[in-house]
C-alpha cells in the first residue's frame, strides 16, 4: 500500500489500513492491519469518542466488530485468500476498553477444513486483555 496515507499518531509502526473503506467495517473503523505475512495475524483501532458507549468506554459492538475482522484475519494467513461468512463468534468480555488508544486482535487458527475454518485470539490494550473470542468462517464460492 505505498498510496495510503500514513497512520495517525497513535498506531503502532508496522500497520497499515485496510483497503476496503466504503464497507461497514470503513465506516466502524479506521481498522489497521499487522503488515507482512511474516507477522502473527493482527487487526487495530485507535479507538476515539465515536466508538464510546454512553459511559465513556469503547462499546462492546465495536470491540466485536474488531474480534470478527480478526478471525478472517487469522484464518486468511492460514488458508491464503478467500471468500467467507462469520458463521459463529462466541466472545468473553474481560475489561473495558479505554478510548483514545490503540486496541487490537490477534489470535490463532484452531483448524482450516475445505467448508469451514476456525481460529480463537485475544483482543487488548497494550498488555491488558479486553476480550477473548472463538468462532467459525464457512467458505463460500
Amino acid at each position: 500500500m505505498a498510496d495510503a496515507p500514513a497512520p495517525p499518531p497513535g498506531v503502532p509502526e508496522g500497520w497499515v489500513p485496510q483497503s476496503h473503506r466504503d464497507t461497514f467495517s470503513g465506516h466502524a473503523g479506521p481498522f489497521y492491519f499487522r503488515s507482512g505475512v511474516e507477522n502473527p495475524p493482527g487487526v487495530g483501532f485507535l479507538s476515539e469518542p465515536r466508538h464510546a458507549n454512553a459511559i465513556g468506554m469503547v462499546h462492546g459492538g465495536a470491540l466485536l466488530t474488531l474480534a470478527d475482522m480478526s478471525l478472517w484475519d487469522i484464518c486468511r494467513r492460514a488458508s491464503g485468500p478467500f471468500n467467507a461468512v462469520t458463521l459463529t463468534l462466541t466472545s468473553e468480555f474481560i475489561a473495558p476498553g479505554p478510548v483514545g488508544r490503540f486496541i487490537y486482535a490477534t489470535g490463532a487458527a484452531v483448524k482450516i477444513g475445505k467448508s469451514i475454518m476456525f481460529a480463537r485470539g485475544e483482543v487488548r490494550c497494550g498488555e491488558d486483555i479486553l476480550l477473548t473470542f472463538s468462532g467459525s468462517l464457512k467458505r463460500i464460492s
